[in-house]
């Protein structure tokens, strides 16, 4: 049995930070096709139409009840044998494009309710008051509501960006060297002698940047809400 080594956190942590850029290439690909993806079906939900409002509904549904690593291996392992079927061929489509697709679908669901939430919390009168005064409902919206329900979206956002970048440790499942693949990685050079301590040593990673994270969130609340605040 190998005996426990404290050392080893701190030799493997600059080892596991090498990948570091890759791990935030996904968080910002995946959080930015997210938003977009969220939009979308936000508007659907909001629309007066009741069949966007059911299919809406439906993905928001599925993508929160479905877990990431099953998705992960539905889209990975599925849907090139589903497409082949039809000629498409899918064999040059990297590791990373399929990890940032199904990063992205998972977390817009979450990001589809946060906006719709914020824009129904904006008081309706906010909208009535500047189509008074001679906004056009594009006009209010850009100038009146969004502001306000950006403000309000900030700490529900923030959550979801943790959430996001503590489940892009999946992308190792698929064979991305992220920094749970670099973990893993220097886990099997090192024959799994020190693999408590490598896993312990990501683990304080992923905690480090999630805390500054939480931190940074509160910090850009309060920037934003200064003199906002009614």
């Amino acid at each position: 049995m190998n005996t426990f080594q404290p050392i080893e956190i701190l030799r493997a942590i600059p080892k596991i930070l090498q990948a570091f850029p890759m791990t935030m290439l996904i968080l910002l690909s995946s959080l930015l096709f997210s938003l977009l993806i969220g939009a979308a079906f936000a508007m659907m939900s909001l629309s007066h139409k009741k069949v966007l409002n059911v299919i809406s509904k439906g993905y928001v549904s599925f993508m929160r009840g479905i877990p990431t690593l099953i998705l992960i291996f539905l889209i990975y392992l599925g849907l090139p044998q589903v497409l082949k079927r039809i000629g498409i061929d899918m064999s040059g489509v990297s590791l990373t494009a399929y990890i940032i697709a199904c990063l992205s679908l998972s977390v817009s669901a979450n990001m589809s309710e946060m906006m719709r939430s914020a824009y129904l919390a904006v008081d309706k009168g906010q909208r009535e008051a500047a189509l008074s005064v001679g906004m056009s409902p594009a006009v209010a919206f850009f100038r009146v509501i969004l502001p306000q329900a950006v403000g309000i979206a900030i700490p529900t956002l923030g959550n979801n960006i943790i959430m996001l970048f503590k489940e892009t440790s999946l992308a190792f499942t698929i064979g991305v060297l992220d920094m749970m693949g670099k973990a893993r990685a220097v886990s099997s050079a090192n024959y799994g002698a020190t693999k408590l301590e490598i896993y312990i040593a990501a683990g304080l990673i992923f905690w480090a940047f999630c805390f500054l994270m939480e931190k940074g969130t509160r910090l850009a609340e309060k920037a934003y809400t200064k003199g906002r605040r009614t």
